[in-house]
């Protein structure tokens, strides 16, 4: 028991569309420098749980601390700024995938010499230095969904959720994605998966979180 405070602590979070319940989570604590996986049939609530934890999506009722904060009725965007969600679906802007990648460290104000070294260094890693300078747009699904995960783990936040990021990779690209999570825990980031990918469990060894219809069950 060391005291340190969690990534998260939620309490009694409720959430609906329309009037049906989707998340019901009475109380759980998330760590902070740990990993967590996620599992569960589609529909149970771990995209719209992601989505909350993110400060994406205010809950209909119900207590998120994010770092000690609550994060539900902060409308500080440095807070946010802790976070990055990489969604499911990859959605690419119309630049090179340099450009892509190096979106977010433009947007924090890094020195252009700096991105260019971060970007192209994990450009490398996900084996896509040679799509450098080609247009984002007219890549493979494959292609795009490994930018969207250099575009969001090249920010190094503190806290990354990521849902289904192997989806689209086949299985030559999926031990790159899983080497730079490993990475991003070594810098004591915090990383929540939701995923069906039992090589994600096998080789980031995470704590595993199992949901069903909106509910913590295992």
């Amino acid at each position: 028991m060391t005291g340190k405070m969690p990534a998260y602590r939620i309490r009694s979070l409720i959430h609906s569309y329309d009037g049906s319940p989707v998340l019901d989570i009475p109380s759980l604590d998330l760590a902070a420098g740990q990993t967590f996986v996620f599992t569960g049939p589609n529909g149970s609530g771990k995209t719209t749980l992601l989505s909350i934890l993110a400060l994406l999506l205010k809950p209909v009722s119900g207590s998120v601390l994010l770092q000690g904060i609550e994060a539900a009725e902060n409308r500080d965007h440095t807070l946010r700024r802790r976070v990055t969600l990489i969604h499911q679906k990859p959605v690419l802007f119309s630049t090179t995938v340099r450009g892509n990648v190096g979106y977010g460290l433009h947007a924090v104000g890094l020195p252009s010499k700096e991105i260019r070294v971060r970007a192209d260094r994990i450009l490398e890693k996900m084996k896509l230095q040679d799509l450098a300078d080609k247009q984002a747009r007219k890549l493979s699904g494959g292609e795009a969904q490994r930018v969207v995960l250099a575009r969001g783990l090249v920010l190094e936040t503190p806290i990354v959720l990521l849902d289904e990021p192997t989806n689209s990779l086949d299985d030559a690209s999926r031990p790159a994605l899983y080497d730079l999570l490993r990475e991003a825990g070594r810098r004591g980031s915090t990383i929540l998966i939701a995923t069906h990918d039992p090589g994600i469990v096998a080789s980031l060894n995470p704590s595993v979180i199992r949901m069903d219809q909106g509910r913590i069950v295992d």
